[in-house]
């Protein structure tokens, strides 16, 4: 029995299947989570480590070097990449997607553990950091003060932070800018000679006094008792009467050498926020938790503890990335919803019978629930992506039911009863049905073998339009017939006058088409050898468009961002730093209307997590951050793009600025490729003279390049330095060694942190340093005082000479060579056609010898991405040529079907023309759709002429005549896909530039490719068919 036939004689059971379909996937669909794109768990892993006062020549050769040479020898390691600066050492494990990070971690952990003996002794314990979504904030809090500023870092940690910790689903909250208090000792130089003393004594003796010790139990009589000794520091006073030494026979005490001072530390970090010195509060989520989920949970808590702050203290939502999330996502449902009504209307206006087209439009429903419930079972979330795969399949999933119903129509309108005509006309039409369905998976189901960033995005959207096409292909030999059993009359009568007349006038207009269409394949089967040189043309016309359509990778959205980052030159003080800050707050203040933007921040300096350097961004006393937020487009209507241009015309003209760049994108981008610039070019060499000299001249030729912006070489220049090179035989003579002289060195120009002090739960920093006065001079360091073994004092000038130099801030590393890196972003052209003209200008350079030149970044992403999926692209070919030679049990007859797939590519170059809109990695995705969907009309005419054929037909009469019978099915199916996709194409807003391309790619393949195929693959029949029979 067949599943029409079963579904037809029991339709109660069919209908409680369906229900409990129904039933389990508005479980699922309520349980999904929302976020902009699918889960990800980039394959990068960092190494962090803090090399206090080495260079970052010093930090390559004796950190970075030693753990390179380790993490390189682990398992599935796509590639290592490092940063040596002064102070830090960050080596960036990338390995290859699909690797167990968690097993990879430990894999790394094992190699720190074998090279951590032969690291310096003063660097830190190297700590890992892995990549992740979760670790980028989802909300950002601005906080402003007047009275309370001095103390508002307590107010947040105790009365902001801690509140926040509690909410579901907040991972870490941390803040960036605000005074910090400590116990400062300056000493005075002078003194400390006279007394004999250094600063590292006095730091022991201070570590020394405050410790609070266990002494252990004593047993009297029947009690207990717990002994300890109480030494912690309850004053400031306490702190200024420590004795420190004694000379000559009289106690040295603190207050003798030092004035002891609560004060606020030096500055190393500025904030404003709307121009207004304040402190940014950084929320990330945990790594399973949903964005929206806790950021609708933050705004909750926000009026309750505004309630508990001090009046002067006010909280303001400086970042909300749940708002592109709720935005992009309400558009992209918005055109969901309106490709299925367009769906709607179109098989309504075709079928002209309302019943009919109730029960083709119930297939949508089933469909999108079976998906729900699949995402449910995965893991997954509604987002960009799986919201896409909706969209897409909105269209196709319709047309098996479509063309399943048209026949059981056709049957019943010659007399036939509806059931068994729903039985036949089912069966009649199965295995056509069944192959066009498995062409479509045969290109959907090969996107799970994706690998990098093509797999992350689109292995979602394979599984689910795999599951809603086979779910609409189970519905349309199920449901659909058991409907039309029940339902469908052999006349339907329309008591709706405008409807009737509607549906008149439109079978009239379809006649005149179809009728058109009859006499046009009537020529073309006369005129051949115009029909094939024609679609040649057509085809070679393609190619040559295609050199004028750009290529880009990644699209680049409008989030209601722009961020400036200025950079002055190496060793600038952050006060001067500070200044060009607020110029270009200034300039973007002006720049942005107050109804534009929602705050504006500033932030200049380095913060102590470092975390802006791990994520790729820029920081340091020299480099300044001005950021906007934006309202939604809908509402300035003025892109970001536009904006950031603006603001971009002036800022250049800030004297004193080395550099600067003006971006829109996200912090996700930063960590998806890297955080690099679009165009990135890595000059690679071990000379970094020679290095640097290529650098200049690809920059040179770079800025030269339309489209090419913000052209910056990766590498800061060298930076001032004052080296003390020690005589390592006077040193030795006198019993010190290098590392003594160092870290005398460095506590008296950083200062030592000795302690802490204690108060009312919370611990601040106790640092012993001399007056800022007296540290900066060349003759300070020179008469810095050491303590030899013996207890004699000897100056720096005694045992090291002092000259000045200048040396590299930063020196990058990759897979285990030098590098510069050169990087631009791209506006107004795609980035594949600045990069043409690069390398152009790149082949045409004096290269010398030692030195290699190479893309990375974006470019080298979408090299790969793009052979992914061209393979894909080639397999669904394949496959759909041997699903449909099984279908056919022929060779030939695919073959003649596959010519309809060329004149999709044809469309697709003519729809990015149209729409100006680059070819990149969602269009490449849909080009891979269009496979599967562009041979499903060819399949519907060839096999219905096969089986006119059969029936006793001439070659002739058998192909006018299954054009025009099958016409209105072809035409239906078409047009519902295109109308289905017609939203993605045309709408705009908030993450409408991810898929966007894929509406059009999709709108002009099948169309152009539609329109041909009705011509040509009748003529291509007729020519293999024609030579078959010669032959026989």
């Amino acid at each position: 029995m067949s599943l029409s036939k079963l579904s037809v004689s029991r339709p109660v059971t069919t209908l409680m299947f369906y229900l409990a379909l129904a039933v389990i996937g508005a479980f699922a669909f309520l349980r999904l989570a929302v976020d902009l794109l699918p889960k990800l768990e980039p394959p990068a892993i960092s190494v962090v480590t803090i090399y206090p006062g080495a260079s970052a020549e010093d930090v390559e050769q004796k950190v970075t070097k030693l753990i390179e040479e380790q993490v390189s020898t682990i398992n599935n390691v796509s590639k290592v990449t490092s940063s040596s600066k002064d102070n830090i050492s960050i080596i960036t494990v990338t390995f290859n997607w699909g690797t167990d990070i968690a097993e990879a971690t430990n894999d790394i952990r094992d190699a720190i553990d074998r090279v951590k003996r032969r690291l310096p002794d003063d660097a830190e314990e190297p700590s890992i950091f892995k990549f992740s979504t979760s670790t980028l904030p989802v909300m950002m809090i601005g906080i402003n003060s007047s009275e309370s500023f001095p103390g508002i870092n307590k107010i947040i940690e105790d009365k902001i932070a801690q509140p926040l910790r509690q909410v579901p689903g907040v991972g870490a909250v941390f803040a960036i800018g605000g005074p910090q208090r400590e116990i400062l000792i300056k000493v005075d130089p002078k003194k400390l000679e006279a007394y004999n003393l250094t600063i590292p004594q006095i730091a022991q003796v201070l570590q020394s006094e405050n410790l609070g010790l266990p002494a252990g139990i004593i047993k009297v009589g029947m009690k207990e008792y717990n002994v300890r000794v109480p030494g912690e520091f309850r004053s400031i006073d306490e702190i200024k009467s420590t004795v420190i030494g004694n000379f000559q026979g009289a106690l040295v005490y603190l207050r003798d050498v030092a004035d002891v001072v609560d004060t606020i530390k030096e500055q190393t970090i500025d904030v404003k926020i709307n121009n207004i010195p304040g402190v940014l509060l950084f929320i990330q989520k945990q790594a399973t938790a949903n964005t929206i989920e806790v950021v609708d949970a933050v705004k909750k808590a926000l009026p309750r503890i505004q309630r508990t702050l001090p009046k002067d203290v006010v909280l303001n939502i400086a970042f909300d990335s749940s708002e592109f999330i709720k935005n992009s996502i309400r558009n992209l449902s918005r055109a969901v919803i309106y490709g299925a009504v367009f769906v709607i209307l179109i098989v309504m206006l075709f079928l002209r019978k309302i019943r009919a087209s109730l029960i083709i439009i119930l297939t949508i429903p089933f469909s999108l629930i079976v998906a729900f419930i699949v995402l449910y079972l995965i893991g997954g979330t509604i987002n960009l992506i799986s919201l896409s795969s909706l969209a897409i399949a909105v269209g196709i999933v319709v047309d098996n039911a479509i063309v399943v119903l048209e026949n059981i129509t056709r049957h019943i309108e010659r007399g036939e009863n509806p059931k068994t005509a729903s039985v036949i006309a089912s069966n009649e039409i199965g295995l056509a049905i069944t192959a066009s369905s498995f062409t479509n998976i045969a290109v959907f189901l090969p996107l799970a073998f994706l690998t990098g960033i093509a797999g992350f995005l689109f292995k979602e959207l394979g599984y689910l339009v795999t599951v809603m096409v086979l779910t609409s292909l189970i519905a349309s030999l199920t449901l659909t017939p058991m409907l039309a059993s029940r339902w469908l009359k052999p006349q339907e009568r329309i008591r709706n006058r405008f409807l009737a007349n509607l549906f008149e006038r439109s079978e009239k207009l379809f006649k005149t088409i179809e009728n058109f269409y009859g006499g046009l394949i009537s020529w073309a089967l006369k005129h051949r050898r115009i029909i094939i040189l024609t679609a040649i043309l057509l085809f070679v016309l393609s190619f040559v468009g295609f050199r004028f359509v750009g290529f880009e990778f990644f699209p680049a959205s409008d989030t209601g961002q722009i961020q400036v980052v200025a950079q002055l030159p190496v060793g600038t003080r952050i006060e001067e730093t500070i200044k060009v800050g607020e110029e270009i707050q200034r300039i973007v203040l002006e720049e942005i209307p107050a109804k534009w933007r929602k705050y504006v921040f500033m932030r200049a300096g380095t913060t102590e997590q470092g975390f802006a350097t791990i994520t790729g961004q820029v920081e340091g006393n020299n480099v300044v951050t001005v950021g906007a937020r934006l309202v939604p487009f809908k509402e300035r209507g003025v892109s970001a793009q536009e904006l950031g241009a603006r603001i971009r015309e002036r800022v250049k003209f800030i004297p004193g600025i080395e550099k600067f760049e003006i971006s829109r994108g996200s912090d996700f981008q930063a960590l998806l490729f890297g955080g690099g610039k679009p165009l990135t070019v890595e000059v690679v060499g071990y000379d970094l003279n020679l290095t640097s000299k290529v650098a200049e001249q690809i920059k040179f030729e770079l800025e030269k390049i339309p489209g090419a912006k913000d052209v910056q070489i990766g590498r800061s220049g060298l930076a001032p330095e004052i080296r003390i090179e020690v005589d390592k035989q006077k040193s030795a003579a006198l019993g010190l060694n290098t590392a003594i002289i160092a870290s005398t060195i460095r506590a008296n120009i950083y200062g030592l942190k000795a302690t802490s002090y204690k108060e009312l739960g919370d611990e601040y920093d106790i640092t012993i340093q001399p007056g800022s006065d007296i540290r900066n001079s060349i003759s300070y360091l020179s008469n810095i005082p050491i303590k030899t073994f013996s207890g004699n004092i000897v100056k720096v000038k005694d045992v090291a000479r002092i000259y000045d130099t200048f040396s590299p801030i930063e020196i990058q590393r990759r897979d285990r060579q030098r590098i510069i890196p050169v990087g631009a972003n791209v506006e107004g052209r795609a980035l594949g056609d600045v990069v043409n003209d690069l390398q152009k200008r790149i082949q045409k350079m004096d290269i010398p010898p030692g030195v290699e030149i190479r893309f990375a970044g974006q470019v080298e992403e979408q090299a790969k991405a793009f052979s992914d999926l061209f393979q894909v692209l080639i397999l669904g070919v394949i496959l759909t040529y041997m699903i449909m030679a099984s279908q056919f049990e022929s060779l030939l007859h695919p073959f003649v079907i596959m010519f309809s797939v060329p004149f999709a590519f044809t469309g697709v170059v003519l729809g990015l023309l149209i729409f100006g809109v680059p070819f990149g990695l969602t269009a490449f995705m849909g080009l891979i759709m269009l496979v599967g969907i562009v041979v499903n009309n060819a399949i519907v005419l060839v096999d219905y002429t096969n089986l006119l054929r059969a029936r006793g037909y001439g070659l002739f009469d058998a192909i006018v005549n299954a054009g025009r019978a099958r016409l209105r099915p072809v035409l239906m199916t078409t047009f519902t896909t295109i109308l289905g996709t017609l939203p993605l194409a045309l709408f705009r807003g908030e993450g409408s530039e991810l898929w966007r391309p894929l509406g059009i790619v999709m709108l002009g393949g099948l169309t152009v490719s539609t329109l041909i195929t009705l011509v040509l693959v009748p003529t291509i029949y007729s020519i293999f068919e024609r030579k078959s029979l010669e032959v026989k």
